[in-house]
């Protein structure tokens, strides 16, 4: 009986050994959080780790309790306190706030607009405004003044003074008379009209009263460089004046001289300046970097007989002093003044119907440069045209 006993124990302890309990698996619980915040791009920490997403976006976690915090350079860490429930999904927001300091804002115009990195504050001067630590651009703006911008530091807690001073426009008193000149690198009268365009605005008239605006022609050398390089506006140009040959010279979009006539292309600008102009025109520029900044106040002086409907401002971006080291076409040409490179907004220019609503108007353009212009010989030609008569009435520019 013992023996019995000792056996069935004995097969017991083996059963035991070779078939161990069986231990139930643990398995983590998750639940999600959307996160949002009041500020974009914020970093997402739980817990103190970062969770390597961006508000606003999606995290998992355990189920439990945790710390959900924000981060973001220029605000103050922001965290709360939340429950993650298995299975569930939960939205968090959580607004930060800035680190900042403040700017007073002072200028030599009252009642200029503020604008912190061209969004406005609904601030004008004087006044003091608030931001976030770092680097800002603060730019003023006010109807008849070019508008004028600088950058500044804001340290935390700080109360700094920032004064930007606004230039009101200068307007030429009398009418400045567009040239447009159809030309072509293989056109040889092209160098007898090309002096004589020199000549009249270098030394007879200079560019308060007379500016040019060169379009390079697919004519006689279909391979001129210069008009390779914008043939869409130079055929849209070309195609509006009907022009067939080069040179071809135009005054203020009607009159058309002999191009190789001194005489005759001097009486053209002679007739044209003895109008009284129905516009005054300032026009200012600037580069940043490779964007190229123009501004352009406009004034009517006599709205009389005007169809503001018809009329268009053309923005033009014109290089001078292109010297080549070898002539570019058969004519032998090396340096050319005035080409055009490009249309603002593009070549059928913008409206001008509000015009006759507002006696004075303000115009902004920005272009991206072309790495090959020469930024120091840029300039810009703007003129108000009738796009039906082709009359051009005004004309202002940037020399």
């Amino acid at each position: 009986m013992k023996h019995f006993l000792f056996l069935i124990i004995s097969l017991l302890f083996l059963a035991c050994e070779t078939n161990p309990p069986t231990i139930p698996e643990i398995v983590d619980e998750y639940g999600k959080v959307i996160v949002t915040s009041n500020i974009d791009s914020a970093q997402i920490f739980i817990d103190n780790i970062n969770t390597e997403k961006i508000t606003p976006d999606t995290i998992t976690a355990l189920a439990g309790n945790h710390v959900l915090t924000l981060k973001k350079t220029g605000y103050f860490d922001a965290s709360i306190n939340i429950i993650v429930l298995k299975d569930s999904v939960i939205q968090k927001i959580i607004e930060l706030t800035n680190e900042s300091g403040r700017v007073i804002v002072t200028s030599n115009v009252t009642g200029a607009d503020i604008f912190l990195d061209n969004i406005t504050t609904g601030k004008t001067t004087p006044d003091t405004i608030i931001a976030s630590i770092g680097n800002h651009l603060i730019t003023l703006k006010k109807d008849g003044y070019f508008k004028s911008s600088k950058y500044v530091d804001i340290i935390k807690d700080s109360t700094i003074l920032k004064t930007i001073e606004l230039t009101p426009p200068f307007f030429p008193a009398n009418k400045t008379v567009l040239l447009e000149d159809f030309a072509n690198v293989s056109c040889v009268p092209c160098v007898t009209s090309n002096k004589i365009i020199e000549t009249l605005v270098n030394q007879t008239y200079g560019t308060a009263k007379l500016v040019t605006i060169k379009y390079p022609t697919n004519f006689p050398s279909p391979i001129d460089p210069f008009y390779l390089a914008n043939s869409s506006e130079c055929n849209a140009r070309m195609s509006y004046y009907n022009i067939f040959f080069a040179p071809t010279t135009i005054i203020d979009g009607l009159l058309r001289p002999i191009s190789t006539d001194s005489n005759d292309v001097k009486a053209k600008i002679e007739q044209q300046l003895s109008q009284t102009p129905k516009f005054k025109i300032a026009v200012k520029d600037s580069i940043s970097g490779n964007e190229y900044f123009v501004q352009i106040i406009i004034n009517v002086d006599d709205p009389n007989g005007l169809d503001f409907s018809k009329l268009v401002l053309h923005t033009v971006v014109t290089e001078t002093n292109i010297e080549f080291t070898t002539p570019p076409g058969s004519n032998g040409e090396k340096k050319f003044y005035d080409v055009m490179r490009k249309m603002l907004p593009d070549k059928d220019g913008e409206s001008l119907t509000v015009l006759s609503t507002e006696v004075s108007k303000t115009f902004e353009r920005q272009y991206t440069l072309n790495s090959s212009w020469a930024q120091p010989n840029l300039n810009t030609v703007v003129f108000i045209q009738n796009k039906d008569t082709k009359e051009i009435y005004q004309a202002g520019s940037t020399f």
